[in-house]
């Protein structure tokens, strides 16, 4: 499998290619143990986790303890000379990955040194042991793959995949596309809905699930070659009839993988393709008929059989998630799919929905770190609702997924929301987006929530658009994504492209009525109230609440009524009674309409209201233009303070 390849370096046959070191054990600093046979780092007796090419040049820099290793060593033995990709990314990512694990500062080296231009050298004293080390009693580690469940059925399909594009031809085309200055551009692929034919539409989760971790795998990868379009652009093809050039252009990728499940009781059978848009060549397909239990064992079968078809090496990739950090139960698994599904409807009882099966899904695994890390994305969307209830909640289970899993990004980027939202914690907020982008550049979400959680309430607009820019690229028409981005240039003050975003965000997705809520306010800070109506209204339409989709067409009559008879303050009076009636949407808060009236009182009243309850959006105060009334009286610059926002009357 990935995590365990063979490298076409020189250096001999222990794990990788790397020559056998005369001792079984290494030891360092005060408690740091490297086992040469087992392959692992220990600390204390504690097994640390590190991933293969940092394993592996950790390895070959204690060997050489003292002497400069060139990054052109490193790349000769761990990868061999006739690599095709740049390694350069990949070699200063092993050595952070050593450092964070070895708790070094590069600045203050303890262990790694950098010689600037050169390499890096070994700096600890070590000691050798023959044999195994007295706190492991002679164990030796378990391999990798060991422990299997269902996610690794999209491990295999990434492996091959990884194998593919490690083509000659592809990296010819890779160079040729290549900008000198910049170096190659990132590829991009979508993996479309995995059709469900199984003739049970209950079997739609596994087909979902499946298609996601798919996804989620590819993107793993090498991130800053390839970037996988996220599932919710994706699925808008599914049961498409467009061609692949057509999905090509508009997702803007150069490959797509397509497939299908079939699944009739303990059996499953996954068929997958690989297309090249530009020309519409079939690069690779293939059919897997396996027992639903044991699909993981596909993994070294799949990477082995598509290597020697395309007949390259593997190249120097981030590698797919390893498999221990998966459950090994299948009944587990697929309660977290069922949960991941549901997670991503739109209505609170779907959402609750997702939390039971989340839940259940912990139930059967307690140590299964993303059913934890599915079960804090259920608790933030439902936090909306009373952030007191479900934000501790959220936090408490990201908090749980990243004790068994620390490399977990989901978790993290959930548990940075948390921290923003809630704890008004910006430091730690921002350590935790950071680390979620670092570990998966391709997690759309990590990149959103950074850049509406962190940046924007923070006044950060030029570095919260640039994060938007990059979480549309991986999840183009995201209804969400498309909405909140028109509002990241809302706060920016650059309502030009505010508007142009929201009217991009309608035409990709039409029945979302959080859009046209939202579109409404900013027609609002242009003072084009009649537009506002008109945008108001369709969102109550679409909104799915019986009550409020009655009351449009009423609603509208009254606010354009208001509008003519008194103006803007009319205006706000009518929509002050609609929420009284329950009819509000959420698209005006209560202290932004007492703002807007000019009610002072009232409106810092209700904002100290939305801090003692955490409310959703609160943290905007400070770059929404609804208060720019208030930015002038103290009381509104202390509750700027308390709140750990800085203090900027434009919100620039």
């Amino acid at each position: 499998m990935l995590g365990q390849r063979q490298t076409r370096g020189r250096m001999g046959a222990s794990p990788g290619g790397l020559v056998l070191m005369p001792s079984d054990v290494i030891r360092f600093g005060d408690d740091f143990e490297l086992d040469r046979r087992a392959y692992e780092l220990r600390r204390s007796g504690r097994s640390l986790k590190l991933a293969r090419i940092p394993m592996e040049m950790l390895l070959l820099l204690v060997q050489r303890k003292g002497q400069l290793v060139t990054r052109e060593e490193i790349i000769d033995q761990i990868w061999g000379k006739d690599v095709f990709l740049d390694t350069d990314s990949s070699i200063n990512a092993a050595i952070r990955k050593i450092r964070q694990v070895l708790q070094d500062d590069p600045g203050d080296p303890l262990f790694v040194q950098t010689v600037t231009g050169k390499g890096y050298r070994f700096v600890a004293p070590t000691v050798e042991v023959q044999g195994p080390s007295a706190e492991q009693g002679g164990s030796t580690a378990k391999p990798a793959g060991a422990s299997w469940g269902w996610l690794g059925w999209s491990a295999a399909l990434a492996a091959v995949l990884v194998v593919i594009l490690a083509g000659g031809e592809y990296f010819l085309q890779f160079r040729a596309r290549s900008d000198s200055a910049s170096g190659p551009r990132r590829v991009m692929m979508a993996v479309l809905p995995f059709a469900n034919l199984s003739n049970d539409p209950q079997q739609e989760y596994f087909s979902e699930g499946l298609t996601e971790e798919i996804i989620t795998d590819l993107g793993e990868l090498n991130p800053e070659r390839l970037g996988v379009v996220a599932r919710t652009s994706a699925a808008a093809y599914r049961s498409t009839n467009k061609t692949i050039t057509q999905i090509g252009h508009e997702l803007g990728v150069d490959y797509i993988l397509e497939g299908s499940v079939r699944r009739e009781g303990a059996t499953a059978r996954i068929s997958a393709q690989l297309i090249r848009v530009k020309d519409q060549v079939h690069l690779w397909a293939h059919n897997y008929d396996r027992e639903t239990g044991g699909l993981l064992a596909l993994q070294n079968e799949l990477g082995r059989a598509i290597a020697q078809q395309v007949q390259v090496k593997l190249t120097p990739l981030y590698g797919v998630r390893s498999a221990n950090k998966y459950t090994p139960n299948p009944d587990a698994y697929e309660l977290y799919l069922k949960g991941r599904f549901y997670v991503r409807q739109r209505t609170f009882a779907e959402i609750d929905r997702s939390t039971e099966y989340f839940e259940q899904s912990i139930a059967k695994d307690p140590g299964f770190a993303l059913a934890y890390a599915g079960l804090a994305d259920s608790y933030l969307a439902n936090a909306i609702r009373s952030p007191q209830d479900f934000d501790p909640k959220a936090k408490a289970a990201a908090t749980r997924a990243l004790e068994l899993d620390e490399d977990l990004a989901e978790a993290h980027a959930a548990l940075g929301a948390e921290k923003a939202d809630f704890e008004y914690d910006w430091p730690g907020a921002e350590r935790e987006f950071k680390r979620a982008i670092e570990l998966d550049p391709n997690y759309a979400e990590a990149h959103f929530r950074y850049a509406w959680s962190y940046l924007t309430p923070l006044g950060k607009s030029d570095e919260a658009i640039a994060e938007m820019k990059k979480a549309l690229q991986l999840d183009p028409f995201s209804p969400m994504f498309n909405t909140v981005f028109g509002c990241t240039y809302l706060y920016a003050r650059k309502y030009d492209q505010s508007q142009e975003q929201f009217k991009k965000a309608v035409e990709f997705n039409p029945d979302f009525f959080v859009t046209y809520a939202h579109f409404a306010m900013l027609y609002v800070q242009l003072g084009q109230y009649d537009n506002a109506i008109t945008e108001l209204t369709k969102a109550r339409l679409l909104s799915h609440l019986d009550q409020t989709i009655k009351a449009a067409a009423p609603e509208e009559v009254a606010l354009r009524q208001a509008l003519a008879t008194e103006g803007a303050r009319g205006f706000w009076q009518q929509i002050q009674s609609s929420k009284e009636k329950s009819l509000y949407l959420g698209e005006f808060d209560v202290p932004q309409v007492y703002a807007r009236l000019g009610e002072k009182e009232k409106a810092l009243e209700g904002l100290e209201r939305n801090y003692e309850e955490r409310r959703a959006l609160g943290t905007l105060l400070n770059i929404d233009p609804a208060f720019d009334s208030l930015r002038s009286d103290q009381r509104f610059a202390d509750m700027v303070r308390r709140m750990g926002l800085t203090p900027n009357a434009k919100g620039e």
